[in-house]
């Protein structure tokens, strides 16, 4: 893939990760707090695919992991707390064997509330990562 491209690719993931977020927020609003916070983590790890894009000019690796993804375009010191929770929930949230309770029972509107406000400013800071990388 040559560098436009990937500047278009590292501009497509980062849109989707902006439509995840709006989703998440119509959840929210609809009392699906588990999947609010499953389309946290997805917006946040489209947004550093889209970094990782856009800094390295190559694919990212296949992960989900928001923590892997934070170490590889180095940035983890500064959002590190921000996505532990992110992290964690994307798979307690998603699987019905990893707890004795149903997925959905795990969180709640508090849960989700934090969640939005962690991916918001995650995103902003990762969005200003991409336009600086673009000077």
């Amino acid at each position: 893939m040559n560098q436009k491209d990937m500047i278009e690719t590292a501009s497509r993931w980062l849109r989707q990760g902006l439509h995840d977020l709006e989703n998440a927020k119509k959840n929210f609003k609809i009392k699906s707090y588990d999947v609010t916070l499953i389309l946290c983590q997805q917006a946040i790890e489209k947004a550093l695919k889209a970094y990782y894009y856009q800094k390295f000019k190559k694919n990212p690796p296949r992960t989900h992991s928001l923590e892997k993804l934070l170490e590889l375009v180095e940035i983890s010191n500064e959002l590190d707390e921000l996505i532990v929770e992110l992290d964690d929930y994307y798979f307690a949230l998603r699987y019905p064997d990893i707890s004795d309770k149903m997925p959905y029972e795990l969180c709640d509107k508090e849960d989700a509330k934090s969640g939005l406000e962690k991916a918001g400013k995650i995103l902003r800071i990762i969005e200003q990562k991409i336009a600086k990388q673009k000077k």
